[in-house]
């Protein structure tokens, strides 16, 4: 049997398909989801139907194998999903939720707001000692003693921590 002839018998039982595809789902959708996977595989892999004299038991074990997998991926995503839903009810939500970002922002604004009052170089160092940078470091590339280093950024927490109390006795 050539390839064509092959086809153009696949083509006629894919009726019978559709029959057999009802043993394994009621949903329409799913039926011709199955039908049209089973025809694609059994035309991907149609060298390997040359064994097999009977051509509907080999588009059935296609199909049934094509259901198994789809199944077993249903499930795991299932189980996935009921893993997240209870690690949300462990958070004490009923339903999935997204975190509020808007304080986030608000706070964002607020820091820089107040960071902006002092002078430019109390900025610049502030920055730079948030951005991971150490005092020494920090000393040699302003020209200042370490200890002024200190100082002014002790000022600057204190100031901002004064500042912004408000978002502190809301979380």
């Amino acid at each position: 049997m050539t390839n064509k002839d092959l086809t153009c018998a696949i083509q006629e039982n894919a009726p019978i398909l559709k029959s057999i595809a009802l043993k394994f789902t009621k949903d329409p959708e799913e039926i011709q989801e199955l039908v049209q996977e089973t025809l694609a595989l059994s035309l991907k892999f149609y060298e390997k139907y040359f064994n097999n004299p009977r051509l509907v038991a080999w588009l059935y074990v296609i199909m049934k194998n094509v259901y198994i997998n789809g199944y077993r991926r249903n499930q795991k995503r299932v189980r996935y999903e009921n893993f997240q839903v209870s690690g949300f009810k462990e958070d004490g939500c009923l339903e999935p939720s997204t975190q509020n970002l808007a304080d986030k922002s608000f706070l964002e604004k607020d820091v820089k707001t107040l960071l902006s009052k002092y002078p430019g170089e109390y900025y610049d160092l502030f920055l730079s000692y948030t951005e991971g940078y150490k005092y020494r470091e920090l000393s040699e590339i302003y020209s200042l003693p370490e200890g002024t280093v200190k100082t002014r950024i002790h000022h600057m927490r204190k100031y901002l921590q004064k500042q912004l109390a408000v978002y502190r006795k809301t979380a």
